[in-house]
């Protein structure tokens, strides 16, 4: 049997694996892992056991590059959005980040025992992320060479649903009865409120002890909107006014 294909894609730290696991709980379908690396095991995957004509995969790749990077047909994209100023915040505590003395000794085969000698600062961390995600960045990682502004507008005008982390997060059930339309799943508002539960963020941590993947806990850090309003300076939230008055999806 040919599967449906769902892919859930966004910008890294956007509430890809959640949407994408949730999404997976409401097709009671198989959260496969990554679109177009079927052949490694992803941490996140989920309900291996769900006989369902869907498969669900998670990604970050831009529209045009999904059909490119697999030869499985591709039958809904879900397309997730989050605030690009909580993305640089997440990203500042998931992401790995070297320090000159790191990459200089590195580039002539040299190490060090000691974690003192290569640890950056929060705040050097902090603008890292905003460099990435105004501009691109593939040195902090390879799925940043993208701006979040690139990513996002990659999307327009495609056929394919996009919802935001913060309305997934305050209005769950509407988002997702949304969801269920969109990939023409027959449930109803019970079997919806099911789903909620068993993916919510509380039910998740409370898990993640019998888990020793520290990523996998990172993934999980805090799972809120907003925190940005606290970590940035008043040039940093000035710079983003500006950045997001001209985006087509986040205002």
């Amino acid at each position: 049997m040919t599967k449906k294909n769902i892919i859930v894609t966004g910008y890294p730290k956007s509430g890809t694996t959640w949407a994408s696991r949730l999404i997976a709980e409401l097709a009671a379908c198989p959260l496969q892992g990554d679109w177009g690396f079927e052949h490694i095991e992803a941490l996140y995957e989920e309900g291996k056991y769900r006989d369902s004509p869907y498969d669900c995969y998670k990604t970050h790749y831009t529209y045009d590059t999904i059909f490119s990077k697999s030869p499985k047909e591709v039958y809904k994209i879900i397309h997730i959005i989050r605030d690009p100023r909580d993305v640089v915040i997440s990203g500042s505590h998931y992401f790995t980040f070297t320090n000159l003395l790191q990459k200089g000794m590195k580039k002539i085969g040299l190490s060090l025992d000691s974690a003192s000698f290569f640890s950056v600062s929060q705040k050097k961390k902090k603008e890292k992320m905003i460099q990435a995600v105004l501009h691109g960045d593939s040195k902090v990682n390879h799925w940043l060479s993208l701006s979040w502004k690139e990513h996002t507008e990659a999307f327009k005008d495609k056929e394919v649903l996009t919802i935001t982390y913060e309305d997934l997060l305050t209005n769950p059930q509407e988002e997702c009865a949304k969801i269920a339309a969109y990939l023409q799943l027959d449930i109803d508002i019970s079997y919806i409120d099911q789903c909620i539960q068993k993916q919510s963020f509380e039910k998740k941590k409370k898990e993640m002890p019998h888990t020793k993947d520290v990523h996998f806990k990172k993934l999980l850090r805090q799972g809120k909107q907003g925190y940005w309003k606290e970590e940035f300076t008043s040039k940093e939230k000035s710079i983003f006014k500006e950045y997001l008055q001209t985006n087509t999806f986040y205002s």
